[in-house]
């Protein structure tokens, strides 16, 4: 299943450092599918952060932005996986994905072009039929 790329962004405040998260508009009828039944959360902890905002740095948040767009490129091409949230906070970028097979992330991953050191990144995978790892925070800024 291909979704649209429309994002719905939400701007905030949590304990007391702004947040912006980002979700797919039409997020609803792919979790309805039950085709996606794997979370897999990826988090970016910036080596800088901007400390009047508590973002990334502008340096780093181009390197991240890059990392989204390969990310996005890769783990939706085949259609066995969608970034359906992303989160900004607190000098960490956080990937909310759900996909079909774990394999093909890991592949997909290793088919990223990375600087030499690789990305900075951690990844975490859990079984999420009910996406309840995303509906969570969606609920949450409603």
């Amino acid at each position: 299943m291909k979704l649209d790329n429309r994002w719905v962004i939400a701007d905030g405040t949590l304990n007391d450092l702004p947040i912006t998260i980002h979700t797919r508009e039409d997020w609803q009828k792919t979790a309805d599918s039950s085709g996606f039944p794997i979370c897999i959360q990826i988090a970016w902890h910036a080596s800088a952060r901007d400390e009047s905002n508590g973002y990334p740095s502008i340096q780093e948040m181009q390197q991240i932005e890059l990392f989204h767009y390969q990310l996005q490129s890769q783990f939706e091409k085949q259609g066995h996986s969608i970034i359906a949230m992303v989160i900004t906070h607190d000098g960490v970028n956080q990937w909310v994905v759900y996909t079909d097979d774990l394999e093909h992330i890991k592949n997909d991953l290793n088919q990223l072009d990375a600087p030499g050191e690789g990305y900075p990144i951690e990844v975490v995978a859990d079984e999420d039929s009910d996406w309840k790892t995303f509906k969570k925070v969606y609920h949450a800024i409603q």
